[in-house]
């Protein structure tokens, strides 16, 4: 999966922390938001009423790995491909991402 996508995060810095947007599965946890392109990404941050402090970025893979395991230990344990405010393209189970790459889940905090 992770050799096929190579994704766009919105992200801010707020008191020198790393944060990204987030979306809420319906009736559900909360996933990191990933999108194919820079314009989806840009969208969302519309839609959502995200204040300009939130930028697009397209990290790299070994950085999108450590960003995945970050999410997992802080117990955000899904990522969602360009969602909106209604709908998702797709789900994605990190652990299952970290799997198909070799990597360990690391254990939740």
């Amino acid at each position: 999966m992770m050799d096929e996508l190579n994704p766009y995060i919105l992200y801010r810095l707020t008191g020198g922390e790393f944060e990204c947007a987030l979306w809420q599965i319906k009736d559900g946890p909360k996933a990191l938001a990933l999108f194919l392109t820079d314009e989806k990404a840009a969208g969302y941050r519309t839609a959502g009423q995200l204040d300009a402090q939130w930028q697009v970025f397209r990290p790299q893979r070994d950085a999108l790995i450590e960003l995945f395991k970050s999410c997992y230990q802080a117990d955000v344990r899904h990522a969602v491909l360009d969602p909106t405010p209604e709908k998702a393209k797709r789900v994605f189970n990190i652990g299952d991402i970290l799997a198909a790459v070799g990597q360990t889940p690391p254990p939740a905090n």
